[in-house]
């Protein structure tokens, strides 16, 4: 949440405060320590098939997982940018960013770029004689009219915009938070791994089979039907042959549940500290930032909904301080139809551990 603070004229000349967005700044390159096969960025991503559409053949989808390396650069944009608003003003600090992804053979395979706003700054601005003179805000105001409020308070803290060549364009809105004890992020282990808001597999894809009481363990090795060649001329409209693709992977339990990657990358590591930064482009009860899309993509690949999260950390390695990155970004496609009618959400899934360039 903002505090709200008295306006003065030396607010438009002070340094951009950027909090949590300051150590973002420079460029990221993904970590492969010893070529390790946690030390890739990883993606996942269901596509319509070749020689489908909603109204012809639904459901029939492609999967795709692939491993990628990462240059992220972030750069503070000098001084503080002013929203006017009347009796309220914001005062922003930007971080520009530049994300350029390649395969593991150097193929461009994502460029990206935009802006990270940090929005805690929010200002009380009274009339005074001279903006009431300049605005010709007489009659109707006073010299410290606005003062008593009502004043602006922002849910949010930190918001993200940024433009994707495949034709959408994301606000992001959240806030962050920052732990200070020593420990880790704690992802999930067990069966507590099988969770629909996480995983390359949604719910009205058929959820893999599962039910409420028989989560999949995808820290344990996949359910043997996984492996049963003949499920597709047994039960081609079954949703475990829907789903079986994804769990028979290699990457598995990556493919499946891309955040692994991230809670394995780590697991050894000494931390010190971390940040959280949460981003979403529809919150509870409606949206509030959004998702435009070109006309071919709204018309065949609509992309709903965005969903990010990324952990700036701190790490003690060799007896020094080590700034290392994480992130994990789901998007949801809707595509074809399910056999219920309904329309079906289509995880799209990007994970990377990454650090600063030398």
């Amino acid at each position: 949440m903002s505090d709200i603070k008295k306006f003065s004229p030396k607010v438009v000349d002070e340094d951009a405060d950027y909090g949590v967005l300051k150590a973002l700044e420079g460029t990221w390159v993904n970590h492969n320590p010893d070529n390790n096969t946690t030390g890739w960025g990883l993606f996942t991503i269901c596509m319509p098939s070749p020689g489908t559409s909603s109204e012809m053949i639904p459901g029939k989808f492609h999967f795709l997982i692939q491993e990628y390396t990462e240059e992220l650069t972030f750069t503070l944009v000098p001084g503080m940018v002013r929203n006017r608003g009347g009796a309220n003003e914001q005062f922003c600090a930007a971080v520009k960013y530049e994300q350029s992804i390649k395969d593991l053979t150097g193929k461009g395979l994502h460029e990206e770029n935009g802006m990270y706003l940090r929005l805690n700054d929010i200002y009380n601005h009274p009339a005074d004689n001279e903006s009431i003179m300049t605005d010709i805000g007489f009659p109707e105001l006073a010299a410290g009219a606005g003062a008593e409020g009502p004043n602006y308070v922002s849910a949010y803290s930190i918001s993200r915009s940024g433009t994707i060549p495949h034709g959408s364009t994301i606000l992001l809105l959240g806030t962050h938070s920052e732990n200070y004890d020593g420990t880790s992020p704690v992802f999930p282990e067990g069966t507590a791994t099988w969770d629909f808001n996480h995983l390359a597999i949604s719910q009205s894809m058929g959820g893999a089979g599962t039910t409420p009481d028989t989560p999949i363990n995808l820290d344990e090795p996949a359910p043997a039907w996984v492996h049963d060649t003949s499920m597709p001329d047994q039960d081609p409209s079954g949703n475990r042959t829907y789903t079986q693709r994804i769990l028979a992977s290699e990457f598995y339990p990556y493919s499946v549940r891309p955040d692994l990657r991230l809670r394995d990358a780590i697991k050894g590591q000494k931390f010190k500290e971390y940040s959280l930064i949460e981003l979403t482009s529809r919150e509870q009860g409606g949206p509030e930032g959004g998702i435009l899309n070109t006309p071919f993509i709204n018309r065949f690949t609509p992309t709903t909904e965005m969903n990010f999260r990324m952990w700036i950390e701190k790490i003690i390695e060799n007896g020094e301080e080590v700034l290392q990155l994480q992130y994990e970004q789901i998007q949801f496609f809707e595509f074809h139809f399910g056999t219920d009618g309904g329309t079906t959400r289509w995880p799209h899934i990007q994970v990377n551990t990454l650090r600063k360039k030398q």
